[in-house]
């Protein structure tokens, strides 16, 4: 079984944990047990240190995946890349607080009047973003190394736990919601500090400077594409976190929290797409590095194929239970019913878009992804400004889907245009016309009042329907084995000389 195979698999197990955690954490404690105000606070606070924490590491998360693979040697300590690495993210976190602290008037007035408590709690972004700036840095480290499965169960396991365990503390009234949030925050520092441990335990704890040559060699391509990534990584931060801190400037807290709850359900698509983004980063990377572009190709057009089928069948589970899923929440959500159908939807096209992202910034033209994200960012915020006080909630997840789908054509014409690789096939023509089918036919099946019967009838005919057509197809050598692997059923498995999965 090949890296991409182990690494994956163990990643979508790990993804999908959190996922459960998460949606028992979002949809089930949160919305039910603190006030939409309350919910829409902890999103902006999250959202708010997720952007801090990108451009406080000065794009070193970026710069580890790209040019670790020529400081790499355990002999020599890797060439103190560990060290510089920390330094340069230390000095980010300091530039970034002297920025946030200096524009504070400017900030608290964009949300003094919708959003009063974003004041309240406007000096604990810092703490929150320290532990993420750091968090950041210690994955990137080990996913250089190709250490991926402990980070990602700390992040999307363990850390929910501990909030479940917070929010627990919160509806049992053992704690009031500032010690809440303050637990919150202090969660955050836990699964960092848990992380640097695993890093000493590895004994890839290096905090020697390092001599090698290759930094005088490498220096200026290094700094040059730091310098592009960290403004592409802040554009992917503000495109992901824009929308909810725009509702909270332009209506108010309670609506962001609607909002970010629905967006984070709308998320649970994406799971399996950012397992194999994850394992697929390092790889293309140096793939690049020894010219093999006919690897980049394979993985390219596989890992596409495969999203598509994965995505298909998930957003089908999404949109044929969407009358269950909100029996779980108050009604207040419910306004948010299609944005939700948006947001599914700008997802698909982000995952059946393949790697053309990964592509574009590992290689030498990397320039041109932070032209994108230029031309997404502007368009978001825009879109945002035009939509926001015609369609609310509705008009934010219009903005974002209309956005996404700019940005991914042209990343994928740049692909395309660039590298002559372009990953769609009759195939997938197919799984999207089974796809459309199956949503068709689960249009059909009535309405069953008891939420936990209608999920399992939806579920279950969505997964004979479509998972019996892509199977019995053999569309993907890949799917097909692993299903083999697992059933053990002959006529499953599928001839390939070399598969992403084996």
């Amino acid at each position: 079984m090949g890296i991409v195979q182990k690494e994956s698999i163990k990643l979508t197990a790990v993804f999908y944990a959190g996922s459960a955690l998460g949606y028992l954490n979002r949809v089930l404690l949160l919305t039910n047990f603190l006030t939409a105000t309350q919910v829409g606070l902890t999103g902006v606070l999250t959202n708010v240190a997720v952007l801090y924490a990108q451009f406080a590491t000065l794009g070193i998360p970026s710069i580890s995946n790209r040019f670790f693979p020529f400081f790499m040697d355990r002999e020599k300590k890797h060439n103190g890349f560990f060290f510089w690495g920390n330094v340069f993210v230390f000095l980010g976190f300091l530039l970034t607080t002297v920025l946030f602290i200096v524009f504070k008037p400017l900030i608290i007035r964009q949300y003094i009047d919708n959003s009063p408590l974003i004041v309240d709690y406007y000096y604990y972004l810092i703490p929150l973003a320290l532990s993420s700036v750091y968090f950041q840095f210690f994955e990137s480290y080990l996913r250089s190394l190709l250490k991926t499965v402990v980070p990602t169960f700390l992040n999307e396991v363990f850390s929910k736990i501990l909030v479940t365990i917070a929010i627990a503390l919160y509806a049992l009234k053992v704690v009031n919601f500032q010690e809440f949030v303050i637990i919150y925050i202090g969660c955050s520092f836990l699964i960092t500090l848990v992380l640097l441990v695993y890093i000493i335990y590895l004994r890839q704890f290096h905090i020697e400077p390092g001599k090698s040559k290759l930094y005088k060699r490498l220096l200026k391509p290094i700094l040059l594409y730091g310098s592009f990534t960290i403004l592409s990584v802040l554009g992917s931060g503000i495109l992901v976190n824009i929308d909810g801190l725009m509702i909270a400037s332009k209506l108010s807290l309670a609506q962001a929290g609607i909002y970010t709850t629905i967006f984070m359900i709308a998320t649970g698509l994406t799971l399996p797409y950012r397992s194999i983004q994850k394992i697929t980063y390092p790889l293309v990377g140096r793939f690049w590095k020894n010219r093999e572009m006919q690897a980049v190709s394979d993985l390219y057009d596989k890992t596409t194929l495969i999203m598509m089928i994965i995505g298909g069948g998930l957003i089908l589970l999404l949109w044929g239970n969407i009358n269950s899923i909100f029996m779980f929440i108050p009604k207040e959500y419910s306004v948010a019913r299609y944005s939700f159908y948006l947001l599914c939807f700008a997802k698909y096209i982000d995952m059946i878009t393949g790697l053309n992202g990964i592509i574009t910034i590992t290689s030498k033209k990397y320039k041109y992804d932070l032209y994108f994200m230029l031309v997404l960012v502007i368009a978001t915020v825009i879109l945002n400004l035009i939509f926001i006080p015609l369609y609310g909630i509705t008009g934010a997840a219009l903005a974002a889907t209309i956005s996404l789908v700019i940005y991914n054509l042209l990343r994928l014409v740049f692909v395309w245009v660039n590298f002559k690789m372009q990953p769609f096939t009759l195939n997938c023509l197919w799984i999207l016309l089974i796809t459309t089918g199956t949503l068709a036919i689960v249009h059909f099946i009535p309405f069953i009042i008891n939420k936990y019967v209608s999920i399992c009838i939806n579920s279950a005919v969505i997964g004979i329907v479509y998972m019996s057509c892509i199977l019995l197809f053999k569309f993907s050598p890949e799917i097909n084995n692993m299903a083999f692997r697992f059933t053990g059923l002959k006529f499953l498995k599928m001839d390939a000389e070399k598969d992403m999965f084996g």
